[in-house]
């Protein structure tokens, strides 16, 4: 039985495990270290995959072929073992990004990167083919971006071309929604050309930055992949043209890829063009004659430079799964409403009310990170805060305002174009709109801030007064203090810290106090991240707080700037 979550230092196969690096619907993979020392990707297959004997021998064979092969846009296959319980496969750890992460955070890809990502793509599949194999699961998360050119990887579901078994139990088919060619959901075998089709289906996601057929319900994704349904919204005429011509349901119908490749040449050499609003390919004479396409209507026009827009990137590509070949059968024909990018509407409060952390719906399949609580990086600064409120109370409160309304403001923004990108995908403006909306965001945290501060010195007003009613009554005495004496003294600046912390939590804790506190992780975050840089602000916070709490004690006078101290009563 296969063991779930190796830990660190656990052995399989002579192999020493370090770390895990992923997980999908076929397997885990591991970093880890050979015999030698050398670290290597092993992943670790579930039991079903090499169950019975004649997927033991196809990963032999398939294995065998691989360890022939050495491409540099291949990572090279080390080892594997079949004949276990634990089968695995070992290959090269390769230093680089995977395309759906790359993309994520740097959006789509230019013209000059998304060609020689085709091309040296396209490569790789031409020597994995050369060698006998079919890769299968062809998709943004097995392809590496590195200071090389891109590297295929994950074979943990390969099979041999010439393999007449099925890889998996009858009525199912293994892949990836909306990577998987059509033709396997009717049954047919992997092939070459089913490869192919992912290869394409990987290039639009990299120039689009949104999954080829949608991200969800899987049914639909199905659906359009069989009917060609391709989103290329926001690409060129010629490109567009290419990668749905190369998407094409029909196998005998598809633009070959060398023809791809030589649409996305002429692109990067001399621009694109957009289409004309009913959809019609317009291109000029030289690309046309140079570049062949099939199942696209062209009209030929004369040359204009090729105009340009954001394109939107970003949404993950999902895992390989199991799922029943009846599946596609009943998919609704949706068409998915643009949504309004812009969430500030009239009903921003109620973002406020939640932090906005809610689910966003089902959008374009982009995760927003989390805002990860911080209890010992607040602890710490609530900690400042008191024991600076001791002795500048109001001076302290000011600038505890400023930050909360800065944090809070920053919140906004943030939340705001991470709902963006959940509805309509990563977009190379992103942090330019962000910073240019910003001033509208200070003014909703002003405004949000305003029932927190009431609330707030509403509390602080009751308790002040029914505080000083006990001093007049003589019911509390401060200290050595007499009546008509400046408020000083170590016992006065404990109470006013007290008091002043206490204002400040309730803002803190108060009405639509939801987004300050998402906004003070959001920061927190930047400011002093991971588990180092929160050590790092509590251990000065605590010296901080214990240099305030050493001249409270010293009887250090309070200083009440801008206002004239209060006496005794």
């Amino acid at each position: 039985m296969e063991r779930i979550g190796l830990a660190p230092g656990s052995e399989i196969g002579g192999y020493t495990v370090v770390a895990p690096l992923g997980s999908g619907g076929m397997g885990t993979v591991y970093r880890a270290v050979d015999g030698g020392g050398s670290t290597v990707a092993l992943k670790l297959l579930h039991p079903h995959i090499g169950a019975d004997a004649a997927g033991r021998e196809r990963l032999r064979r398939e294995v065998a072929a691989l360890q022939r092969l050495r491409h540099p846009a291949v990572a090279a296959v080390l080892d594997a073992e079949a004949d276990s319980t634990e089968a695995f496969i070992v290959t090269e750890l390769v230093d680089g990004e995977n395309l759906a992460d790359h993309v994520r955070e740097r959006g789509p890809l230019d013209a000059d990167d998304l060609l020689a990502l085709a091309a040296g793509l396209l490569d790789a599949l031409h020597a994995v083919h050369g060698a006998g194999v079919v890769h299968r699961d062809l998709k943004p998360s097995n392809v590496l971006v590195t200071d090389d050119g891109p590297v295929l990887i994950d074979f943990g579901i390969a099979q041999a071309a010439d393999d007449g078994v099925p890889l998996t139990s009858t009525g199912l088919v293994v892949g990836t929604p909306g990577y998987l060619a059509p033709e396997l959901l009717d049954g047919d075998e992997p092939s070459p050309a089913s490869d192919l089709w992912g290869w394409a289906a990987v290039l639009v996601f990299a120039a689009t930055g949104r999954a080829p057929f949608g991200t969800r319900p899987v049914e639909a994704v199905l659906a359009r992949a069989r009917s060609g349904e391709v989103d290329v919204d926001g690409l060129g005429a010629l490109t567009a043209a290419a990668l749905v011509g190369a998407l094409d349901p029909d196998v005998d119908a598809r633009t070959s890829p060398d023809d791809v490749v030589l649409a996305l040449t002429t692109v990067a050499a001399e621009g694109d063009l957009p289409p004309d609003e009913d959809g019609t390919v317009v291109l000029d004479a030289g690309m046309a004659s140079a570049v062949p396409m099939a199942g696209a209507t062209t009209v030929i026009a004369p040359a204009e430079p090729a105009s340009t827009r954001a394109l939107a990137p970003a949404a993950q590509d999902g895992n390989t799964v199991a799922m029943p070949a009846s599946l596609v059968k009943v998919a609704p024909d949706e068409d998915e409403d643009d949504l309004d990018d812009d969430p500030d509407g009239v009903d921003w409060i109620e973002d406020d009310l939640d932090a906005s952390e809610g689910d966003a719906g089902e959008g374009s399949g982009y995760e927003r990170p989390p805002a990860r609580r911080r209890w010992g990086s607040l602890l710490a600064l609530a900690l400042v805060v008191g024991t600076a409120a001791a002795l500048f109370p109001l001076v302290t409160l000011i600038v505890v305002g400023v930050l909360l309304l800065v944090e809070r403001a920053i919140g906004s923004t943030v939340e705001s174009m991470h709902t963006r990108r959940e509805r309509s995908g990563v977009r190379r403006g992103d942090t330019a709109r962000a910073v240019a909306t910003g001033p509208w965001h200070l003014l909703r945290a002003a405004a949000g801030l305003i029932p927190a501060l009431m609330v707030s010195a509403s509390v602080v007003v009751i308790v002040v007064g029914v505080i000083w009613w006990l001093f007049s009554e003589g019911t509390w005495v401060l200290g050595d203090l007499t009546t008509g004496d400046e408020l000083q003294g170590t016992a006065a600046s404990i109470l006013v810290g007290s008091v002043a912390l206490l204002g400040v939590l309730i803002v803190w804790f108060g009405p639509l106090s939801g987004m300050t506190r998402t906004g003070a992780r959001r920061v927190l975050a930047v400011v002093a991240p991971g588990r180092l840089g929160a050590a790092i602000l509590v251990v000065l916070c605590l010296v901080v707080s214990v240099v305030l709490v050493a001249l409270v004690m010293n009887d250090v006078e309070i200083v009440w700037w801008p206002l004239t101290p209060p006496t005794y009563p």
